[in-house]
């Protein structure tokens, strides 16, 4: 707390001092500072009034919408009911049935509703409905017939044949409906009197919502127009001119402004509260910083002295390690290093938590390397990593190397019980002229994703490997950026040839990536491809080939091209990238589908059988084929084809250059066996002469691809 508040006091002392030698200039920027947040004021205000003018505008139509529409549905119900000749029948009494055959089981009763049958004489003949028999008020029904008067009172509203809206309400109680006149369906005869139909302002059948809207309605229904109060026309029909009904906005002008200004507050407070701590939100930002560091350096001391605890020997820190090489008399040369990496991968319950296993392991494994006759220095590196320095007994420390290694895989022998250990390192000779250095490249080696497991002997040093890595990051990093913008390339087409009777004919076409003009001479194509499998983006350059070979099938007319597209393990094997591709699949027709053929390598299928089978059966089902490419190289079980029931089955060049083989043979004729039953076409890729191409033609193989027939084709 004291430390604290001594940096606020630091801060206020700071601020004072500048204030002090500089009074003009502040003056001038408080001066300036108020304008403009004056203007920003003003500016938010007028802002947030406009859009809630505009909002309750856009509310009072729709509830000028929603009144309307409901009054109309009231007039349609009595019109067809109110000229209806059974019910002119029953108002003369000559239909006393009326009642008991239509109204019974009628749905404009139900709901809410109420129907009023009343005759030329004023007297009530009907009166039925949900909304009667729950409650008619002596006041509800006055300006029933109140209404009906003032029907009564308008000469020829009956003769005219229309239905007019109207509106009731007393205490908590409303209705909304219309009247009119009883006519005959041919308006013949005489009017015998009035029909209205009518329902509660909120209803069974309506959701939460459009309740609370009619409900809203209702409370702002007023006969004295004051401010922005529209009228409401569907229900002045009959209304005289100072009775009219008006909708009153739920706000007023006043309320309008006080709103605005409660909104616009929040952010005006925040950007002023933005300007008011830039001034120290630098400080702020690298307090946080070393917080954070702090924070990691705390963990790192309370590894170190738990350890430190177990350990018979010293340990030392990252910085005391350093401190200890640059001592006086400190003899350096022909110092070896070693940088041993653990990871906990799983771990039994009878330990609480991974930094309990991480601890266990690390101290088993310092206690060992103590132990090591020529160890100099044992230290705490970074992300769980040993660091030991040794003077060994040998230039090449080929003994101590092999001990490093004995002492890992007895680690992860003696924890095996107990939890499950990635283990790994890095021996190399030490770089007297920068240590610190030297240990930034061992971190980077050991947190790279390659990093192989056990421990590499490196004896020239880690700077040259530690540096081609960063170049291979920053280059990886360029090239993805490439491809994300990359809208067109190159490509060439390679025909896969089916040979039969004397006649060729083109399979399909496999499509090739070529390199764009911008990358030709600064990489190949594999690099390419394995930079983009590092960083698990190589679902960019799948999607740029399918995407191209979508649009050549689309263009073409006679929809006789046929084409053949990679698509990577990695994208198969992920389930964001195989729902993009089955996404893109769905939406083309199938006359495009069925003319596509995917080529997965069969290193896909020993890495995850399950899975490739799941997807590639959901391509199946889109109509796609399903080439296996490379068979042969990944050591995928035979049991594999009866299990995917590929469409074609390429055989690596590696296969189909190797003629008079038995071994070669004997798969090639199992395969084309398999082929022939069922319907899997099988391709040797490779065939580079006439004589590749003869042997295999005799031993039943049809199609083929190689530079025996064409160049591939660029485009």
């Amino acid at each position: 707390m004291n430390q604290r508040s001594g940096w606020w006091r630091s801060i206020g002392r700071e601020w004072r001092h500048q204030r002090l030698e500089h009074p003009r200039s502040v003056r001038t920027v408080v001066v300036v500072w108020l304008v403009l947040s004056g203007s920003l004021a003003g500016l938010l205000w007028q802002q947030r009034w406009l859009l809630l003018q505009q909002r309750q505008a856009r509310q009072g139509q729709t509830d000028q919408g929603l009144l309307q529409l409901r009054v109309n549905s009231h007039k349609i119900t009595a019109l067809d009911w109110g000229h209806w000749d059974p019910v002119y029948a029953y108002a003369v009494g000559n239909d006393p049935g009326f009642e008991a055959r239509e109204l019974n089981n009628s749905s404009i009763l139900q709901d809410g509703q109420g129907l009023l049958v009343v005759n030329e004489r004023s007297k009530a003949l009907l009166a039925r409905g949900d909304a009667i028999a729950d409650g008619m008020t002596p006041q509800l029904l006055q300006c029933l017939l109140g209404h009906l008067q003032r029907l009564e009172a308008r000469p020829g509203a009956v003769v005219s044949g229309l239905a007019y809206g109207f509106h009731c309400q007393a205490g908590e109680r409303s209705v909304l409906g219309a009247v009119t006149g009883i006519r005959r369906s041919d308006s013949g005869g005489e009017p015998r009197g009035w029909l209205m139909h009518f329902s509660r302002i909120e209803r069974p059948s309506y959701n939460t919502e459009v309740n609370a809207a009619f409900r809203r309605i209702n409370a702002s229904l007023r006969n004295q127009p004051s401010g922005e109060a529209t009228p409401a026309n569907s229900l002045n029909e009959l209304l005289a001119s100072e009775e009219q009904l008006y909708l009153q906005p739920p706000r007023s002008p006043w309320q309008q402004g006080w709103l605005a200004l409660e909104e616009m507050a929040p952010p005006w407070l925040g950007i002023n509260g933005l300007v008011g701590v830039i001034g120290v939100g630098g400080l702020l930002s690298l307090r946080e910083v070393r917080r954070r560091e702090l924070h990691v350096e705390r963990n790192r001391r309370y590894q170190l002295r738990v350890l430190r605890q177990e350990l018979p020997g010293p340990l030392l820190s990252r910085s005391e390690l350093l401190q200890a090489m640059h001592q006086p008399g400190e003899d350096s040369s022909e110092l070896w290093i070693a940088a041993l990496q653990l990871k906990v991968l799983l771990f039994r319950d009878s330990i609480h938590h991974h930094g309990q296993a991480q601890n266990l392991a690390l101290a088993w494994l310092g206690e060992r390397l103590q132990q090591l006759e020529h160890t100099r220095h044992l230290a705490l590196g970074d992300s769980n990593t040993l660091l030991q320095v040794l003077k060994p007994s040998s230039a090449e420390a080929h003994e101590e190397h092999r001990q490093l290694e004995q002492h890992l895989s007895d680690l992860q022998q003696a924890m095996a019980e107990a939890m499950q250990l990635a283990v790994g390192g890095i021996f190399t000779r030490l770089d007297t002229a920068d240590v610190a250095q030297q240990l930034a490249d061992l971190a980077l080696l050991l947190s790279h994703g390659d990093a192989p497991s056990g421990v590499q002997r490196i004896a020239e040093g880690v700077a040259p490997t530690a540096r081609k890595l960063r170049q291979q990051q920053s280059r990886d990093f360029d090239l993805t950026r490439s491809m994300k913008s990359l809208q067109d390339h190159r490509y060439a087409l390679e025909p896969v040839l089916k040979l039969a009777s004397g006649q060729r004919h083109v399979a399909y076409s496999e499509m090739l990536f070529r390199l764009p003009a911008e990358l030709e001479d600064s990489i190949s194509v594999q690099e390419l491809v394995l930079s983009l499998e590092r960083n698990n983006n190589v679902y960019l350059l799948d999607q740029l080939m399918l995407r191209q070979a979508i649009t050549l099938l689309q263009e073409d007319g006679e929809e006789t091209q046929q084409l053949g597209v990679n698509i990577s393990a990695l994208s198969i094997g992920s389930d964001a990238h195989i729902t993009n591709l089955l996404a893109q699949l769905r939406a083309l027709p199938e006359t495009v589908r069925r003319r596509l053929v995917l080529e997965v390598t069969e290193t896909a299928l020993v890495a995850k059988p399950e899975m490739m089978e799941r997807q590639l059966q959901q391509l199946r089902d889109f109509g796609i084929r399903i080439a296996i490419d490379d068979f042969g190289m990944g050591y995928a079980s035979i049991g594999y084809l009866f299990q995917l029931q590929p469409d074609f089955l390429k055989l690596d060049l590696s296969y189909s250059q190797r003629i008079n083989d038995a071994n070669v043979d004997a798969l090639v004729d199992f395969l084309v066996r398999y082929g022939d039953l069922n319907d899997c076409g099988v391709i040797l890729e490779g065939i580079e002469t006439e004589a590749q191409l003869h042997y295999w033609q005799t031993r039943g193989v049809a199609l083929f691809q190689g530079y025996l027939f064409k160049q591939p084709s660029s485009a």
